[in-house]
């Protein structure tokens, strides 16, 4: 026998002795299904008779719906439609019951009145299906709506049906869209159901998805139930719960325009804007850009800029500085100080201008936004040990907790006291807008923060009672309350009066305080050139805060002149104005601050130098004299005009004198000392000046001529 007969017969052997076994067994399996009739001790007969006398239905829920603190529909459930083409019936065509092959140009010119489909598309896909028991027409024959349903109804087309499925709907479009996300349809095991994919729908997912119920029951030859069976089992379907936010569709809406309208005009890389109530840190309004409409889904970022990017925040920063000082009692707002540099170890810092503003006292520092002013309040006064345990009073090592997916936590790195430093005025340290808003509750209200919260309430949709309340929750007290009062005093300068960095945002009707921020954004370990985030936390009125809002643009696309309070300032005033007066809060009309620290100026002519000096420093005044005589022969400003702590006083002691440096003065100053030496005066620009014609220890005599240079810093 040669190897290939022997190769088959060991085959033959093999397939005998594995597979007649186990033909063996189903043969034998088979033999005793069909004389016992059971499986598993159940009577399959009996069983098959019983389920020919039953049926099931699915009895169908919705998910629950999202409103506004007003009730104010923001998501809800409305009917949609899926087209269906029957074209046979038990694989028969029936006359007037299926769409018949003769009828399928008809149908396909009618339905291209209403789909988004051409009439040769339409014909094509029947004709090519024809055999099949039924069609659809891909996603133009999807989520119609009941007019859709309607119309194509009225054709009276033979075979055409519908299909009604669950849809969500936001009736607002573009509405705090990274607040609520959206919810989509997701075939579960051949039912429809919606599923939360982002935001609020996502994180609430569980809470508002509804539960399927189930009815059970015997039936007679023609499907009929019958009444008197006592097999019927009834499981209750349950709506989801409805969720109620914080938010005020007013202030929504109307923030929501005037956050277009700067999207579109500068083009920042990203954008937010948050109105909180700071006495319950419920969120009145929240608007990210880019943003998106959760109806049709076209969307450019998934994040929500408010909690889940953090930035280094620049200025806004010096709040919680300001604050952590005054609450130690080392803040003294009369202090001089020489602004303009800053000596840490062989690091120096500059203010935003370069070149500062001279001496000037710590409140002027504050409303400047001087970065001399904290890095002397921080490392000098306060110490930076003690600022890194305000930092973690003020919750900026953690995440605030709202009840928003996705938060981040902010970024430090406080092993070099350089980085501490950096971080009481705002670079070096990245953290959230979120995390600024929770920390400047405490400066609007007592000294408490308040954890920020979206979801007033939870409330079931079909009882309507209140299954959850979100309360107002107090996080920590890091100042007290007399602190958060003089806090916003020291900041309403920055608002309120001519040398502030925040005048732009002054209203009319209500007393604004608040701190700009300009911050440098960091990439691989450097900082872009020319590339900022602006930003601004404003609250009013001052004396009682009602409301806080915060504001930051990502590297606007506009020229270098285009500071952040001209981009976000009309956004602002706007917003805040009509929120306030939503609020109810009583308009009283505002004027330029008379600043607290202002002071009537005494007389110093026919002092000596020494006298007046001495006489001028102790009411506050920073002299400058000027001249080589020995005594006062006019000064500026003169007896009985009021001053600021602070300001220069000018000593004229001789008809010559040698030129001081004019850098960081203001125009008044400047023109102050052209009046007293009637110097012919000739101005190059506005802000404080930046160079002049004269250089600093030139002799300069009566009827000179001066040209100075001023720029406007922005911070």
């Amino acid at each position: 026998m040669n190897s290939l007969k022997q190769s088959k017969k060991r085959v033959a052997w093999v397939a005998i002795v594995c597979f007649t076994p186990l033909f063996l067994f189903f043969v034998g399996w088979f033999l005793y299904l069909s004389v016992t009739h059971t499986y598993k001790g159940e009577n399959m007969l009996a069983f098959a008779e019983e389920q020919r006398w039953k049926a099931v239905s699915t009895l169908e829920a919705e998910r629950g719906e999202v409103y506004d603190r007003f009730g104010q529909p923001i998501a809800i459930n409305i009917p949609s439609y899926r087209l269906v083409a029957v074209l046979k019936l038990g694989g028969e065509r029936v006359d007037g019951k299926t769409l018949m092959p003769d009828e399928f140009a008809e149908a396909a010119k009618q339905l291209s009145t209403v789909l988004p489909m051409t009439e040769a598309d339409l014909l094509k896909r029947l004709e090519q299906n024809a055999d099949l028991g039924q069609i659809e027409f891909g996603v133009p024959g999807r989520d119609l709506t009941v007019e859709q349903k309607e119309e194509i109804e009225a054709f009276n087309l033979n075979g055409i049906t519908f299909v009604e499925e669950p849809k969500r709907y936001y009736p607002n479009k573009v509405f705090a869209s990274s607040v609520i996300g959206y919810a989509q349809k997701i075939d579960q095991n051949g039912r429809i159901e919606l599923v939360g994919e982002l935001g609020i729908e996502k994180s609430l997912n569980d809470i508002l998805s509804e539960s399927y119920g189930l009815y059970r029951f015997e039936k007679d030859l023609a499907g009929r139930e019958l009444v008197s069976s006592d097999e019927q089992l009834k499981i209750e379907p349950e709506d989801g719960a409805d969720v109620q936010l914080t938010i005020d569709h007013r202030i929504q809406q109307l923030l929501e325009t005037k956050m277009n309208e700067l999207y579109e005009e500068y083009e920042p890389k990203h954008a937010t804007a948050i109105i909180m109530d700071p006495k319950t840190g419920e969120i009145i309004a929240l608007s990210d850009r880019p943003s998106f409409d959760p109806n049709t889904r076209e969307i450019s970022s998934y994040s929500n800029f408010s909690v889940s990017s953090r930035f280094e925040p620049g200025s806004t920063m010096k709040i919680f500085t300001l604050a952590a000082a005054i609450n130690e009692g080392v803040y003294n707002p009369n202090e001089l100080y020489e602004s303009g540099s800053y000596k840490y170890g062989k690091t120096v810092f500059n203010d935003y201008n370069i070149t500062g503003w001279g001496t000037i006292p710590m409140v002027e520092g504050v409303w400047h936004s001087s970065n001399v002013a904290f890095s002397i309040l921080a490392n000098e006064r306060l110490g930076l040990s003690r600022y890194e345990d305000y930092f973690k009073a003020f919750k900026f090592d953690q995440r605030t907790g709202i009840d928003l997916p996705g938060e981040v936590n902010s970024q430090f790195d406080f092993e070099s006291p350089m980085n501490v430093l950096i971080t009481a005025w705002g670079q070096s340290t990245a953290v959230t807008p979120m995390q600024i808003l929770q920390a400047t509750s405490a400066i609007a209200t007592d000294g408490t923060m308040k954890q920020p919260h979206v979801i007033k309430k939870i409330v079931n949709s079909e009882t309507g009672e209140t299954i959850r309340t979100t309360n107002p929750k107090e996080v920590g007290q890091p100042i007290t309350a007399e602190t958060a009062k003089k806090t916003r005093e020291a900041l309403d300068g920055v608002v309120n009066s001519d040398v502030g960095t925040g005048q732009l945002y002054a209203l009319d009707n209500y007393r604004v305080v608040g701190k700009t921020g300009t911050a440098q954004i960091a990439e691989n370990g450097k900082y872009l050139s020319g590339q900022y985030i602006h930003s601004f936390v404003g609250m009013a009125p001052e004396d009682d805060p009602e409301l806080v809002m915060y504001i930051a643009v990502d590297r606007p696309n506009s020229d270098s002149s285009t500071t952040g309070p001209r981009i976000m300032a009309p956004l602002f005033k706007d917003v805040m104005d009509v929120a306030l007066r939503y609020r109810s809060v009583e308009p009283e009309k505002q004027e330029k601050a008379v600043e607290a620290s202002t002071k009537t100026t005494s007389s110093y002519i026919g002092q000596n130098r020494e006298e007046a000096v001495n006489a001028s420093t102790e009411n506050s005044f920073n002299p400058i004299v000027l001249g080589d005589g020995n005594e006062v022969i006019a000064q500026s400003p003169v007896k009985g005009q009021s001053y600021v702590v602070g300001e220069r006083l000018l000593l004229k002691t001789s008809e010559s004198f040698t030129m001081p440096t004019l850098k960081g003065w203001s125009l008044r100053d400047v023109k102050r000392l052209a009046t007293l030496y009637q110097l012919n005066l000739e101005i190059d620009g506005t802000g404080f000046v930046t160079s002049q014609s004269i250089s600093k220890g030139k002799p300069v005599k009566t009827g000179a001529s001066l040209k100075v240079k001023l720029e406007t810093p922005s911070n």
